[in-house]
């Protein structure tokens, strides 16, 4: 091969350098001024030392003046609106979930006083005895005379209605039921309120009422869209008395 400056054949014998830039040029040492030390600085070329000729190290110094230019340019000009919508958007999300936060830590600290309980209490004989604690139940004039004992549970079941108003008396739950059932006062036979009479409703958030109904409504009762919203229900579900003999 020839030496691209000299135009002369490069032997094995003449120390050489390759250009490591994009001619990838021959030259002679002496041609383009490097001695031994310098040359075995830069050949074989590595991560931190390479040789390139005076033609390609123009071309790189003028690449790299046109590439600064360009990047401070771009610097200076105005976002786009998809990229402004974009970090109005993120700072808004950002917002969004610190009130969030916020909330959920405010709420997790309010302890709402209510009547219902967690559980349907069980029947039991063996439970103390509280003073004045029993709650009378509202039945209607016109309903039949009833009990409602373990031998009825075959013939109605019973609902709880959580979330109402402290000021809702039993004669308007009543009321209600029969309208958002259809049925008739004789059939919603028995509403309970879910409050002590030791506790003063007035002092609680919500309160809770047990009905208890004939079977056939069931299934109307236990839909959703039956009930005014913000009124959650559930069945409640009670396990009957039973007697064993006394083995003391």
């Amino acid at each position: 091969m020839d030496c691209k400056k000299c135009l002369l054949p490069v032997t094995k014998d003449q120390p050489f350098i390759f250009c490591n830039a994009l001619c990838a040029g021959l030259y002679h040492a002496s041609c383009v001024g490097l001695n031994d030390q310098q040359l075995a600085a830069v050949s074989p070329p590595n991560k931190n030392s390479c040789w390139m000729c005076d033609n390609c190290l123009d071309e790189f110094v003028q690449w790299r003046k046109v590439k600064k230019e360009l990047t401070a340019q771009k610097a200076l000009e105005p976002k786009s609106a998809l990229h402004q919508d974009v970090e109005e958007l993120k700072a808004k999300v950002e917002t969004i979930m610190s009130l969030l936060a916020s909330n959920v830590n405010c709420s997790a600290n309010i302890v709402m006083q209510h009547s219902t309980p967690r559980t349907s209490p069980k029947c039991t004989n063996t439970a103390p005895y509280v003073p004045n604690s029993r709650i009378e139940p509202f039945v209607p004039h016109d309903a039949p005379n009833r009990s409602f004992d373990c031998t009825s549970v075959e013939e109605s079941f019973a609902l709880v209605l959580t979330n109402i108003d402290s000021s809702v008396s039993e004669k308007d739950i009543q009321e209600m039921v029969s309208r958002c059932l259809g049925a008739c006062h004789k059939e919603c036979v028995n509403v309970r309120k879910l409050v002590p009479r030791w506790v003063d409703s007035n002092t609680l958030d919500y309160i809770s009422f047990k009905i208890v109904l004939d079977t056939k409504w069931k299934s109307a009762a236990m839909k959703s869209t039956t009930w005014p919203k913000n009124v959650k229900f559930r069945e409640f579900r009670q396990k009957c008395c039973t007697w064993k003999p006394d083995l003391s």
